[in-house]
C-alpha cells in the first residue's frame, strides 16, 4: 500500500499561506486537491511501472488497484493493491514439446514439464481454459498443480513501481504552493 498525506511540516511551511487565504475551509480544500492531483499522477505512474515490470497489459494491473482519495475527513490519498499471483495463462503461455513457454515479469521463460489443459467440456467439472499445470512429482499418476506468475500486491511495493510513487510523491510540496498561489492570485506566504 501506498500512502501520500497531508504532514505537520507542510502546516508549518504554508502557514503563511493559510494566513493570506484567510478562510481554513478554502485553504484544506487547496491541501485536498494538491493531494489529490499528486495521487493520482503517482497512480498513473504506478500502473505503467507495474505492467512493464509484471509483463501484463495496464488493464490488469489496474484491476488489482483501489484508490481511496483525499476527503474532508482525512487528507490522505491511499493506492491499495489486491489479489493473488496470476496464472500463467495471463502471460500468454503457449506448449511445446518440452513442456510450457511463457512472459512472466516480461521475460520468457521455459517451465519443464508443465502443460496446457485445455478442460474436458460435458464432463461435469468446471473447465480449466487454457491454465498452466505440473505434476508435483513428475510422473502421470500424480496429482497436478497450477502454475502462477506475478501478483499485483507483491510487485508494488518494489522496484520501478516504488520508485516511481517515491518520485512523483517528492513533487506534492511544489503542487501544494500551486494550489495556494491560485487561491491569492500569485503570492504564497
Amino acid at each position: 500500500m501506498f500512502r501520500l498525506e497531508f504532514m505537520d511540516q507542510n502546516a508549518v511551511r504554508f502557514q503563511d499561506g493559510v494566513a493570506r487565504v484567510g478562510d481554513t475551509k478554502k485553504a484544506h480544500d487547496a491541501f485536498r486537491q494538491a493531494i489529490n492531483h499528486t495521487g493520482s499522477k503517482s497512480k498513473t505512474q504506478v500502473v505503467r511501472a507495474l505492467a512493464k515490470q509484471m509483463g501484463v497489459k495496464q488493464a490488469l494491473v489496474r484491476s488489482g488497484l483501489a484508490v481511496r482519495r483525499a476527503n474532508f475527513d482525512k487528507l490522505e490519498y491511499t493506492i491499495t493493491a489486491s489479489g493473488r499471483e496470476l496464472s500463467l495463462k495471463v502471460f500468454g503461455a503457449k506448449q511445446f514439446g518440452y513442456g510450457v513457454r511463457a512472459k512472466p515479469w516480461g521475460n520468457s521463460g521455459r517451465f519443464e514439464g508443465a502443460f496446457i489443459f485445455a478442460g474436458t467440456p460435458g464432463s461435469g467439472q468446471p473447465v480449466a481454459g487454457g491454465h498452466v499445470f505440473k505434476r508435483t512429482d513428475g510422473s502421470n499418476s500424480t496429482p497436478i498443480e497450477k502454475l502462477y506468475g506475478p501478483s499485483v500486491p507483491k510487485e508494488m511495493i518494489k522496484d520501478a513501481s516504488a520508485d516511481a510513487f517515491t518520485r512523483i510523491a517528492d513533487d506534492l510540496p511544489g503542487r501544494i504552493e500551486h494550489e495556494f498561489r491560485r487561491l491569492t492570485n500569485g503570492v504564497v506566504g
